[in-house]
């Protein structure tokens, strides 16, 4: 699996997934991050479950675009950005 990392917090859903689609900052680092995920966190502690919106890079048109679904690769996986 490639690496994971967090690369910012919004407080507005249609925020993140703009700054992502559009990738902002190079989130993709020149394709090192194929997929990304949006995770929506509420104040407290261990806050589960969590609404993640998935997102695949795509290499054409250089940039995230939502997925559906979750991969599969990571259907067993969550508490992607505070764990």
């Amino acid at each position: 699996m490639a690496g994971k990392r967090s690369v910012g917090f919004f407080h507005e859903l249609e925020m993140a997934e703009e700054y992502l689609k559009s990738n902002a900052y190079d989130i993709n680092e020149c394709g090192y991050y194929p997929y990304a995920v949006v995770e929506e966190v509420k104040p407290g502690f261990y806050t589960f479950p969590r609404t993640e919106h998935w997102f695949r890079w795509d290499v054409d048109n250089e940039r995230y675009i939502k997925m559906l679904e979750k991969p599969d690769r990571f259907k067993k996986a969550c508490g992607w950005s505070l764990g």
